[in-house]
């Protein structure tokens, strides 16, 4: 006799077996999926009040920022104007010295020798700090670096040309700190032939 064959029972899918128990899956998968509507409400306040930190924090530093470069421009401008105080020392200690002597002494050509010498050590402080005198005398006149007060004729200077410093003028660098003083030339005088033949004849 033959042994009859068991029939074998078809595999049931996990939905149809789930579906079957009462379970439901798609509406779980749905509501696990969808955003709460309360931490969405919050997470606007939530940025706000980060930027809002971030820009306090951002102030703060750049006002941080802004005092310690005052103080180090201060500093800075102080270190300078000790430096410059320092370099004039000893300009004075000579002046005051040929005044002490000038006191005591009736010796003009001693006296010049001392105005001399402070002036040279004068200009060697000038030289130090970088400071330099405008060229003047026979050169063009440059508004840039010269101020005309007066003009007068000049046979030996050109017109348009220097033709003597009042008061001198000097540059930082290439800064101008002063513009020189000058009178300038207006050519040569007007010949004394041309005015006669102005006149009226006798």
């Amino acid at each position: 006799m033959k042994t009859p064959k068991s029939k074998k029972k078809p595999k049931r899918s996990v939905s149809k077996a789930a579906a079957e128990k009462g379970a439901k899956v798609g509406p779980v998968a749905e509501e696990s999926a969808a955003p709460d509507v309360k931490t969405v409400a919050e997470d606007p306040q939530k940025l706000l009040a980060e930027a809002r930190d971030k820009i306090l924090r951002s102030k703060a530093e750049f006002d941080n920022y802004r005092k310690r470069t005052q103080r180090e421009f201060a500093e800075i401008r102080e270190h300078v104007k000790l430096l410059t105080v320092q370099e004039f020392l000893t300009v004075l200690d000579h002046f005051r010295m040929a005044m002490d002597h000038a006191d005591q002494s009736e010796d003009v050509a001693t006296l010049k020798q001392g105005m001399e010498m402070i002036l040279a050590e004068f200009q060697r402080t000038f030289e130090n700090l970088g400071v330099s005198e405008v060229k003047s005398a026979g050169e063009i006149f440059d508004p840039t670096k010269h101020e005309a007060i007066a003009q007068e004729p000049s046979e030996e200077i050109p017109e348009g040309n220097i033709v003597r410093q009042w008061k001198p003028g000097f540059l930082l660098g290439e800064k101008l700190i002063r513009p020189a003083t000058v009178i300038v030339s207006a050519g040569p005088p007007v010949a004394e032939a041309e005015d006669a033949a102005d006149e009226p004849a006798e």
